[in-house]
């Protein structure tokens, strides 16, 4: 069915504002959007939801069957399993007729399950509900949870006293991370500064009992902020003071059992290196990248850590990406990756190697992580420190979630859980990896997976990321792979894949250095590359290719769509970073200062000259047509604010004398960055999108 030609898309009113700088003039009509409450946006955005629901209603049928789909492959028979602090285990249950599962616990002895916390109870949480933290004290007296009832990522912290089931604390917004004292009553978190929006962190103490809560340490520099964590021997507890998408430039430490003295400093941010700092056995170990971006492993004793006095462990290896150190009593486990593949590897206390963990042949590409947490978006993964007991989990494009427990004294391994879908077989799919040549020669690595029995070369979906060193894995049910959706498309012989970009950090910080700055375009010509490619190489057709990106990913997206408009069938732009240059050049927005360390700083003048020949949404022309397109936006959207693609939007409305009809826009009116939290709009957002690319397919083959 074709769209109705009597629809017309909306056109808001235009204010122009004219800027002069660098010599350069741009136009901005659409700058009024940043008032949400202005009746003007408001109708335009209702206008614009209503068009998107006329023009693609001929894909009724087709949303209500994929979202039937998806709906059945949810997992069954079983749930991951329970993680334990101190003498509890925690674990979660879903009930019927419950928006969401509650926190449950027992005893590690066998004893009958206490409910913890059931964020149905939350004034609000019947309309959105995230986990932020959710951190019980070492004896079980208390829990910390955090939670965001808005999608803003305004998360409350609270504490709860087991026993009477009574808040014991709460009136801390925009928590961050929380980590308790061995003590049992003092915690600390850390929180941005609740009177501004830079991103400015403290990191405050509180007692509990006496409710007690002062500002320990603050971080005056907005590029900067704080994480806290225990160690995992428990015995110390660790302030990292880090780039807001790197590791950390500057370590404290306390002893966990005296959250009353003073923090020591153990590096300082002058050494000019990324350090993670943790304890074992009777030293300090040292994960440093001092040597070379792909890191090696010091240690020194816990009284003299000065890096002069530094011992190594594990030398600085070119290529192989020493990603993690976790410790247990008397094992060392290094998370290790060689290209794409990740591997684990641990030592005694001797230094001897001992087991060697690799996923099989089958996943050239993977998601491996050690320990087991609450999920919640600051949450801690945890494993046991006592004995030799090694869990982690495993996912890719064909295996759902695993979680593995591994006894590293006998070389052993035991599935403690698999996710189960319904009607799945893993043998009708196939998951590879394939290279393809950028324009300078370097080989850029792209994720695949499609059903065995595909025609090729046909259809295909290319996600891609590659911002701010970020690592996109393949994983069965996290974004971007999500493959409880991502199946509705390869049954209908469409393939899927990441591109792993520079910009992001999948071969380690080289491969995100080369596309920063003025190297940025380079994220962007890798995508096209990396397109180019699959198609010389018969795995996609000319014609059949469809580009994904969120937020900084949706910004690559846009931005690729209009260097080689001819390339894509259509792009997918969720919630993206569509304003680029107005981003940087205005420090009040979320996190733009930190950014110019990946964009640039337009301030600077051959810095602006170069973002504003790439940048989306200041390249709109009515010369220049682009393919169809997605966008979506977020009211509540923290990250990306929703002005900046409905901007994007209403500007390319105005470049196209049809007011570009093929161009969708969607803003969600409750939900985050990321999405709804629970209902219908879960199931629906992906199937829409789905059924859209799918549309756009098929039209392309007509």
């Amino acid at each position: 069915m074709m769209r109705d030609k009597s629809l017309q898309p909306p056109l808001p009113r235009a204010e122009s504002r004219i800027r002069v700088l660098h010599d350069d003039v741009t136009i901005d009509q659409y700058g009024w959007f940043s008032d949400q409450e202005h009746p003007d946006f408001q109708a335009y955005v209702e206008a614009e939801n209503r068009y998107a629901d006329e023009a693609t209603s001929h894909l009724a049928g087709l949303k209500a069957e994929l979202i039937a789909e998806i709906e059945g492959r949810q997992p069954c028979e079983g749930a991951p399993p329970a993680f334990r602090v101190g003498p509890f285990e925690y674990f979660q249950k879903s009930e019927a007729g419950q928006l969401h599962s509650k926190w449950w616990r027992r005893r590690v002895t066998g004893d009958a399950v206490e409910l913890v916390f059931d964020p149905n109870e939350l004034d609000g949480a019947q309309v959105f509900y995230r986990l932020g933290v959710f951190e019980p004290s070492d004896d079980g007296r208390y829990l910390a949870f955090s939670f965001d009832l808005i999608g803003n990522e305004n998360y409350e912290l609270r504490v709860r006293e087991m026993e009477t089931g009574r808040d014991v604390w709460q009136g801390s917004t925009r928590a961050v991370m929380a980590a308790w004292a061995a003590d049992g009553h003092t915690i600390f978190f850390t929180r941005e500064r609740p009177d501004l929006r830079r991103q400015c962190h403290q990191l405050i103490r509180l007692n509990v009992v006496t409710g007690e809560c002062e500002v320990v340490f603050e971080e005056a520099d907005e590029r900067l902020n704080l994480g806290i964590r225990r160690s995992d021997s428990g015995g110390w507890l660790f302030l990292d003071v880090k780039g807001v998408r790197r590791g950390p430039t500057e370590v404290w430490c306390l002893p966990a059992d005296q959250p009353g003295v003073a923090w020591r400093r153990l590096v300082a941010r002058e050494f000019g290196y990324q350090v993670f700092t943790e304890h074992w056995q009777d030293q300090f170990l040292f994960h440093v990248d001092d040597a070379g971006p792909y890191w090696r492993l010091v240690r020194s004793p816990i009284d003299d850590p000065s890096p002069s006095g530094w011992e190594e462990v594990i030398p600085y290896r070119d290529g192989v990406m020493l990603e993690e150190v976790h410790v247990l009593e008397q094992h060392l486990v290094l998370l290790e990756r060689d290209g794409l593949r990740p591997r684990l590897v641990s030592r005694d206390v001797s230094g001897r190697i001992g087991a060697v963990i690799v996923p099989d042949e089958d996943e050239p590409s993977c998601t491996l992580t050690v320990g087991l947490s609450a999920g919640g978006h600051y949450s801690a993964a945890r494993h046991a420190f006592p004995g030799s007991i090694l869990t982690y989990r495993i996912s890719s494009f064909v295996r759902p979630d695993t979680v593995v427990e591994h006894d590293l004294a006998d070389d052993k391994s035991a599935v403690l859980y698999q996710a189960r879908i319904p009607g799945y077989d893993a043998a009708q799919y196939v998951a590879t990896v394939v290279m393809a040549e950028a324009e300078d020669g370097v080989q850029i690595p792209i994720s695949l997976v499609a059903r065995r029995d595909r025609t090729s070369p046909g259809p295909i979906l290319l996600n891609v990321y590659g911002c701010y060193g970020v690592s996109r894995w393949p994983s069965f049910f996290a974004w971007p792979s999500s493959m409880t959706e991502r199946l509705s498309l390869l049954n209908r012989g469409v393939a899927f894949g990441i591109v792993h970009a520079r910009g992001g950090g999948e071969l380690g910080h080289p491969w995100h250095e080369a596309a920063t700055r003025n190297r940025k375009r380079t994220t962007m010509t890798d995508l096209i590359a990396a397109a180019e490619g699959l198609v010389e190489q018969g795995f996609a057709t000319r014609e059949g290719i469809v580009i994904d990106g969120k937020s900084g990913g949706g910004g690559v997206v846009l931005a690729s769509a209009a260097l080689r408009p001819d390339l894509f069938r259509a792009v997918l732009a969720e919630v993206p970073l569509a304003d680029i240059l107005d981003t940087e050049l205005d420090f009040t927005m979320p996190y733009a200062r930190v950014e110019t360390a990946e964009y640039g700083d337009p301030h600077i003048a051959h810095e602006y000259q170069y973002l504003r020949g790439y940048d989306p949404y200041y390249n709109l022309s009515s010369d220049r047509p682009l393919p169809p397109t997605y966008v979506d936006a977020a009211l509540n959207d923290s990250q990306v604010l929703y002005y900046q693609p409905a901007r994007y939007v209403a500007k390319r409305r105005s470049c196209a004398a049809d007011r570009d009809p093929k161009l969708v826009f969607r803003v969600r009116m409750v939900g985050s960055h990321s999405c709804a939290s629970h209902g219908s709009e879960v199931l629906e957002e992906p199937a829409f999108r789905m059924a859209w690319t799918l549309d756009q397919l098929r039209r392309s083959s007509s």
